[in-house]
């Protein structure tokens, strides 16, 4: 069991699902109260990165998370 929040793995297993390249997550919590984390992926193309965020922002959905936008 990953000691990580269950939207950070999710996020993460999303993008490692769709192959992204150099996925990083960041602790944001002392520069922002906007978020927890953060997650930087790369893509091999914008339509490789379009694929990525619309990946996570339907895995976030089905798993009763409602994101802000992308």
């Amino acid at each position: 069991m990953s000691s990580q929040p269950p939207l950070l793995d999710l996020v993460i297993d999303a993008l490692e699902e769709m192959k992204a390249k150099n996925i990083t997550s960041l602790d944001v919590r002392a520069v922002t109260s906007v978020a927890d984390d953060m997650v930087i992926a790369s893509g091999t193309s914008s339509r490789h990165v379009k694929a990525l965020a619309d990946s996570v922002m339907e895995k976030a959905k089905k798993s009763g998370y409602k994101p802000l936008g992308t």
